[in-house]
């Protein structure tokens, strides 16, 4: 470690002590000054910085009713289908990752309230793994946020939401379904919410051959073929709990423990030995304070992923984990007009490889602010965010974001946002025996973006359209070529430069006990590496692999009464599986249709659910040689319990005591 960096550590730590010194002593003046109990509201703000720069950046919200549907799924499943961002899936249940704006799956940073949960060795995150059962709201934010996130918020965030709410009294719900392919599936949860604590449990299991047909177009006389050595099985439980010592604090623990076993079929020979085993712990922690214009938040992380792998024909096995601790300050004061974001994150990551006997570790020390301006009774939105962070292992570039918004008319509102980003480099990048760089700089991006939206309202009927065009520059991008020495090495070697257009329209129609929903998701994205890793190279100007150019996702929703119908299609165009643009898969379009009917008695509500994916049985193929299923279904039932907490006069004190 340099001595600059010494002295910033040390630096930041006296700051964070002397930080916490000020939060206790403003805590206990508080205290000593009130002499009477203030019935303030409830408010759930965890993630602060979020709501700093959401007016002048695009961001979608998954909702309700299409999250209910997907409950079941991954969140591969639910984000391919219900988003425009480009999911890139090795097969059914298998590694699936993300691109947004044209960028890697490790320029996407994955969030759980607040906390990047990114693998420090990979980069990434297989969303195959993590079930849409236990979360409650998914947001996705578009474009650069390393001011706010840290490293590999390049292309976007995906946030992760668990929301609770004190006094509902007791709910169990208890979920199963069976589907093609020998898939079973069982969910549970339990809520116990009162009027200060909260126990929020969730458990799933998941078990299946995962045996499904495709078709081979180069075996004319057998093209029709099953997948074997593809079986596997998940499970898992998140225990939240939620404490308010006072209207003014709350205090929420949470455990995630998920684990996947799977095998690995093998589509280049008739037999695969190739396992894989996911094990994931997450514990986290934090503490909110809100009274008068201070918002204060203090979260804590510790996360152990563990991944094996093996193969025993290619005598391959491979342990590998790493543990992450997250400790962060984050606070929002407020003065009229002005919104003030303050705080300070420290992580550290320590990786172990067990077949090198190998130890590295990785710590961050970062200091973010934000301001946020409003003016004209919030029609024009002014905001402004930097981040400054130093590591043990390499120099990380200032990082900052501001943009701004502004409300035209009633209906017609402009957004336009800049952003500088970065990409730490992963542990593998530094550290892989053999080939790992230590001399790697860390990717920097310089981004613009703006947009119009439009929104209209008239009695019963809604429309809400919104484009954007964004303009990217990614230099110093990590890409593994090979060397003199017969293994692959990464270099700081090519220049990216990424834009393109995406748009968004919803209708919504809602007259007694009819509702329709129309969703239009578009997206043209040109991602083009500008510079020539070597002189035989031809990958200059062109497209990057696997990154296509248009997508289209598209959703209609109708409920007529108890019954919920969403027909959804998705197509994705042309990805080129070589640098030079010579050879491509060929596009898809890919249908789906869920309904569910709900039935209730007393406080016992039931509810029938089935799906068909891949409607019109298509042959396709995300990844080359990496064919997904065709035509299959899926049926359960549902069965809640909710016996709903006598109502007290507290909610409405407080909704007084807001206006």
């Amino acid at each position: 470690m340099n001595s600059l960096t010494t002295y910033h550590i040390k630096f930041c730590k006296k700051v964070i002590f002397l930080f916490v010194c000020f939060q206790l002593t403003q805590n206990l003046q508080s205290q000593n000054r009130d002499t009477t109990v203030h019935k303030l509201p409830e408010v759930d703000i965890i993630h602060s910085k979020q709501l700093q720069l959401e007016n002048s950046k695009k961001s979608t919200f998954i909702d309700s009713l299409s999250f209910a549907l997907y409950n079941t799924s991954s969140l591969s499943d639910l984000l391919s289908n219900q988003s425009n961002i480009h999911i890139k899936s090795y097969g059914n249940a298998n590694i699936a990752t993300t691109s947004m704006r044209g960028g890697n799956a490790n320029h996407t940073a994955l969030l759980w309230n607040g906390l990047n949960i990114q693998n420090a060795l990979l980069g990434q995150t297989d969303l195959s793994i993590i079930p849409t059962l236990f979360f409650d709201n998914v947001v996705l934010e578009y474009g650069g946020g390393s001011a706010m996130w840290g490293s590999g918020a390049i292309g976007g965030s995906i946030h992760l939401q668990n929301k609770n709410r004190f006094n509902q009294g007791f709910e169990t719900k208890l979920q199963t379904s069976v589907g093609s392919f020998g898939t079973t599936k069982i969910g549970t949860s339990v809520l116990l919410s009162y009027k200060k604590i909260i126990s929020n449990t969730k458990v799933y299991y998941t078990n299946s051959d995962n045996n499904y047909s495709y078709k081979d177009s180069s075996d004319k006389e057998n093209p029709t073929k099953k997948i074997t050595h593809a079986n596997y099985s998940s499970k898992g439980i998140m225990q939240e709990i939620s404490y308010m010592p006072s209207l003014f604090q709350k205090i929420n623990m949470r455990l995630w423990y998920n684990v996947m076993d799977r095998n690995l079929p093998s589509y280049s020979t008739a037999i695969s030995k190739q396992k894989q085993l996911d094990e994931n712990l997450k514990l986290s922690a934090d503490w909110n304070y809100n009274k008068r214009k201070l918002n204060s938040t203090i979260r804590f992380g510790y996360f152990n992923d563990q991944l094996n792998y093996s193969d025993s024909i290619a005598q391959i096995y491979s342990e590998t984990s790493v543990k992450t601790t997250i400790a962060e300050i984050d606070n929002i004061y407020k003065h009229k007009n002005h919104t003030f974001n303050f705080g300070i994150n420290f992580t550290r990551h320590q990786s172990e490889t067990k077949n090198y006997n190998e130890t590295h570790d990785l710590t961050k020390l970062a200091l973010f602010a934000a301001y946020k301006l409003n003016l004209l009774n919030s029609k024009f939105t002014y905001n402004i965010a930097a981040r400054k962070e130093t590591t043990n292992q390499t120099e990380i570039p200032f990082t900052g974001n501001t943009g701004i918004h502004y409300q035209l008319t009633k209906l017609i509102a402009t957004k336009i946002n800049a952003n500088t980003s970065y990409r730490q480099p992963t542990l593998n990048d530094l550290y892989w025996n053999p080939g790992g760089n230590k001399n790697l700089k860390p990717e920097e991006s310089y981004e613009i973006d703006g947009g119009i939206e439009l929104n209209y309202n008239k009695n019963n009927f809604t429309l809400l359209w919104e484009a954007t065009y964004f303009n990217r520059h990614t230099t110093n991008w990590i890409i593994w070529l090979p060397t003199d020495n017969a293994f692959w090495s990464p270099k700081n070697i090519a220049k990216v430069y990424s834009r393109g257009t995406e748009t968004k329209t919803e209708l919504r129609y809602n007259k007694k006990d009819f509702q329709v929903k129309l969703i239009l998701n578009t997206s043209y994205v040109l991602s083009n590496n500008e510079k020539s890793k070597n002189e035989n190279d031809n990958s200059a100007g062109k497209q990057l692999i696997y990154t296509p150019r248009y997508t289209g996702q598209g959703s209609i929703s109708i409920g007529y009464q108890k019954l919920n119908f969403i027909f959804n299609n998705t197509y994705t165009g042309y990805r080129f599986t070589s640098t030079d643009n010579t050879n491509w898969l060929n596009p898809y379009y890919i249908a789906n249709i869920k309904c569910s009917y709900p039935y209730s008695f007393n406080t016992i509500n039931m509810e029938l659910f089935c799906a068909i994916n891949n409607l019109f049985n298509k042959n396709y193929a995300v990844v080359v040689n990496r064919p997904m299923p065709l035509r299959n279904y899926e049926i359960g039932l549902s069965i809640n319990y909710h016996k709903i907490k006598k109502t007290t006069n507290v909610a409405d004190k407080q909704k007084q005591l807001e206006h």
